[in-house]
């Protein structure tokens, strides 16, 4: 698993990485400065976003519909999720390196690290995050139940009502953070 997972991270940050230098690189095109926050904003922003749609498929080996990819819209499903882990601690150490464990984690702080580039980027309040983070988190989730808007003939990932809530909640989350360590922008 961990090449798996050392693969799909260094390909997700290798696209932001070069996101994130043609956005600089335009804006010094058109004589504008780009500000550190932005900067990190729209890096993990395009990482969040490279994490969430790559790998593509191939659409020709596609068999739809995929099984795996039944949109989940139970919602706090990651809350007895944790509850199970907490019930066995014996299988703790194993259990944190499950999929679904990590990605609710990785959904969780990534999504905290935007919203406190957020919080530094702007001078907006709280609602303002909060419709960054759905609107973010939306757009994803969309993406992955209409397979990438019909550009595949079926979703190749999962739509999962429980994302929309542990992204925009860590968007708020970071938003805050940053904001009560740096009270005079709130």
């Amino acid at each position: 698993m961990l090449p798996w997972l050392v693969g799909f991270v260094g390909t997700a940050l290798a696209v932001a990485l070069i996101g994130t230098l043609l956005c600089v690189v335009a804006l010094r095109l058109f004589g504008r400065a780009p500000q550190a926050a932005g900067v990190a904003l729209a890096g993990l922003t395009l990482f969040f976003l490279a994490l969430t749609q790559l790998p593509f498929p191939d659409p020709d080996a596609m068999i739809c519909p995929v099984p795996s990819t039944m949109p989940r819209l139970t919602p706090f499903r990651f809350m007895f999720r944790g509850i199970e882990l907490l019930a066995a601690p014996q299988d703790l150490p194993v259990r944190l390196f499950d999929r679904g464990v990590l990605s609710a984690l990785m959904n969780l702080v990534l999504c905290a690290a935007i919203g406190a580039a957020l919080a530094r980027w702007t001078s907006r309040g709280i609602g303002f995050a909060v419709i960054w983070g759905a609107t973010l988190s939306l757009s994803v989730e969309l993406t992955q139940l209409t397979g990438f808007w019909g550009a595949f003939p079926c979703p190749w990932r999962l739509f999962d009502v429980d994302d929309l809530i542990l992204n925009i909640s860590g968007v708020v989350i970071g938003f805050a953070i940053s904001r009560w360590q740096r009270p005079g922008r709130a």
